[in-house]
């Protein structure tokens, strides 16, 4: 063997023991503040629970965008814990992404065929135009969930592509980190999360709200209140005909 190759080896050996033990170190102290995290994944049961509405409602392949939703979901739930903020962020974008998929090809059969045959792709500028136009959008401010899911798409944006300072790991232009438990940086990532799920919910409550009426589907009734505010309750009953209570 090279003195090259044993040099790599040597440094791939201290790599891979040093960053296992960071994300350990990082994550122990990350889980000090386990009622934030506690907190998230009560907000996440909701996309369970819309998954298992789906289910019966939309085809097999607009479902599987939804499926990738919450994947990208839980993967921004599990990267936050480890503290791999750009990641989460990211992650979290994605979740959007595949919403937004989701929501358009349930209405499109003959798109998604293409789709799958690599003949069809939409802007996401063009998915976000359809579900604005989209007859059952409500649009009235307390409910209307499309102006917060574009603003968040836009600052998620900006952690993807590495075009804002605020969202870098690295500060120190000699050192790289893959983990940190900067509350700051925690704290950026849950405000997003928040944001991103309970509009999430928000859309597609507009989106199915006609099947949740009355005492219809109370499991998934119970589990948007996990992920919605409380002051948004009321405007659900009032503007959504749909009765969501806070567990």
């Amino acid at each position: 063997m090279s003195l090259l190759l044993k040099e790599t080896e040597a440094n791939f050996k201290a790599f891979d023991k040093g960053w296992r033990a960071d994300m350990a170190a990082v994550s122990a102290e990350l889980a000090k503040s386990s009622t934030v995290y506690l907190t998230s994944y009560r907000r996440l049961i909701s996309l369970q629970a819309w998954r298992s509405f789906l289910e019966t409602r939309i085809s097999e392949g607009s479902l599987a965008f939804f499926l990738e939703a919450q994947n990208d979901a839980l993967t921004s739930h599990v990267f936050a814990n480890l503290g791999s903020w750009r990641s989460a962020l990211k992650a979290l974008r994605g979740c959007i992404d595949n919403v937004l998929y989701c929501l358009y090809y349930k209405d499109h059969p003959v798109e998604l065929r293409l789709w799958h045959e690599g003949k069809h792709k939409l802007t996401f500028a063009e998915h976000f135009a359809y579900l604005d136009d989209h007859p059952d959008r409500i649009q009235v401010q307390e409910v209307d969930a499309m102006p917060v899911l574009r603003t968040e798409y836009a600052t998620l944006s900006k952690a993807v592509h590495a075009s804002a300072k605020s969202f870098r790991m690295t500060e120190n232009i000699k050192e790289t980190l893959l983990w940190s438990d900067a509350n700051d940086s925690r704290g950026k990532w849950q405000t997003r999360e928040q944001a991103v799920i309970s509009h999430i919910n928000l859309c597609l409550l507009a989106h199915f709200r006609r099947e949740l009426e009355g005492a219809a589907a109370p499991a998934l009734r119970d589990a948007i209140g996990l992920a919605v505010p409380a002051s948004k309750l009321s405007d659900i009953k009032t503007h959504m005909k749909v009765v969501v209570r806070k567990p």
